[in-house]
């Protein structure tokens, strides 16, 4: 019994190693935009999304000069500008590349609470941009459930804040609600009646393409 429990323990660890020397080091090399507007080039020790307790994600990480390890430096969202892969995962590099940007986490009682991370860009038209990050999911959390999901914002042209709408498959106006209360609650409610008179197929539809729901914002100021 105690040789196949070693044995067991042998292969999973070989197994972790082998998956260690075939990872090639060029997937961790980025190179990064910073504020002042210099690039550095290096090797992601540490990721944005890597989750510590008490620390929120896509908000810092660690570089090297080297795949090696040696000598890595912390950086945040404050000082990075945009982070790009050197190598590209698809023909576009979409996915490929990172921006820093404010992201409105609002409530009732801190309704100008925001926090600056790093934020994929998902689609555009002319009435803003939508992003997309992995974070926890806060609803589930008050469900005392703890796990990771992709999380899409907004972020109105002539605006400088992203706006989270949905967590997951979940649509959730809150967020734009509480930040547009005085400047344009309007909207949010033509976008609620929209996405509610739309019923479970068309929140199907926009989970899998948010692009409908910039669509959908449009159809608001096209119709003042």
């Amino acid at each position: 019994m105690n040789k196949l429990f070693f044995l067991i323990i042998f292969i999973v660890v070989s197994a972790c190693v082998l998956a260690q020397e075939k990872r090639d080091p060029e997937n961790d090399h980025v190179r990064l935009t910073l504020t002042d507007g210099s690039t550095v080039d290096g090797y992601v020790q540490t990721y944005w999304v890597d989750g510590k307790l008490f620390k929120r994600m896509n908000t810092s990480f660690t570089l090297s000069p080297g795949p090696d390890g040696n000598n890595a430096v912390s950086y945040n969202a404050d000082n990075v500008k945009t982070i790009d892969f050197v190598k590209k995962t698809s023909a576009d590099g979409k996915y490929d590349h990172l921006e820093s940007h404010i992201v409105a986490n609002p409530s009732l009682l801190k309704p100008k609470r925001a926090v600056r991370q790093f934020v994929y860009v998902e689609c555009e038209n002319e009435v803003g941009k939508i992003y997309w990050w992995n974070g926890v999911d806060s609803q589930n959390m008050q469900l005392g459930k703890m796990n990771i999901s992709t999380i899409y914002g907004i972020c109105l042209s002539g605006d400088s804040v992203v706006v989270p709408f949905m967590t997951g498959n979940v649509i959730s106006l809150n967020a734009m609600r509480i930040r547009y209360k005085k400047t344009n609650p309007e909207l949010v409610d033509y976008v609620d009646k929209r996405v509610l008179s739309g019923g479970k197929r068309l929140w199907d539809t926009i989970a899998s393409e948010p692009m409908l729901f910039l669509d959908i914002c449009r159809e608001f100021f096209n119709k003042k």
